[in-house]
């Protein structure tokens, strides 16, 4: 092998390596709390790459965000995404997310989102907040796209708990301008 293809190969490599690391290695981690006015804990840590649930204790997350998302997910159940830029949002292709919402509910900047991946959380969302809140339902088996048949459906008409981030939280998939 000569001098020149040998310095390609160990480029190509060295440039695959640094490709292949996760998005938040550069990034500072994320550690968010969402509880409940009567207790209750949700706790999201991308350091330390857990998720705790009331029905769940240290699940492993995972990131699997890039360059256009915002993405978390534990394989088992809690998946979430969304874009890092807020005008992506508006031109309304959310096929290109590794986990496609389903609008529930939008009013003014605030969405109601459930996932296909993740059908057992709703998850409030903020523009440009973030994750401001988390809902379970009191049935750990509750199915939140079933909401979106029901046209007449009022996110107040739920009988479900909704974990709001705590203030000294950070935030969550916070899309930018």
């Amino acid at each position: 092998m000569t001098r020149t293809a040998l310095l390609c190969t160990v480029l190509a490599t060295l440039l695959s390596v640094a490709t292949a690391q996760p998005v938040w290695s550069d990034h500072p981690a994320i550690q968010a709390k969402f509880s409940l006015l009567t207790g209750g804990l949700i706790e999201l840590d991308t350091k330390a790459k857990t998720l705790v649930t009331p029905r769940s204790r240290d699940t492993r997350l995972e990131d699997c965000s890039d360059k256009l998302q915002v993405c978390l997910t534990d394989h088992h159940g809690f998946s979430f995404s969304y874009f890092r830029k807020c005008r992506d949002a508006g031109l309304g292709d959310y096929s290109l997310l590794k986990f496609p919402p389903k609008v529930v509910s939008r009013l003014h900047n605030d969405a109601w989102f459930v996932f296909d991946a993740s059908p057992h959380y709703l998850f409030h969302y903020a523009y440009g907040r973030g994750i401001v809140g988390i809902y379970l339902a009191q049935a750990a088996t509750y199915d939140f796209r079933r909401v979106l048949r029901d046209h007449n459906f009022r996110v107040s008409d739920l009988d479900a708990m909704e974990y709001l981030r705590t203030p000294s939280s950070d935030a969550v998939a916070a899309c930018s301008n």
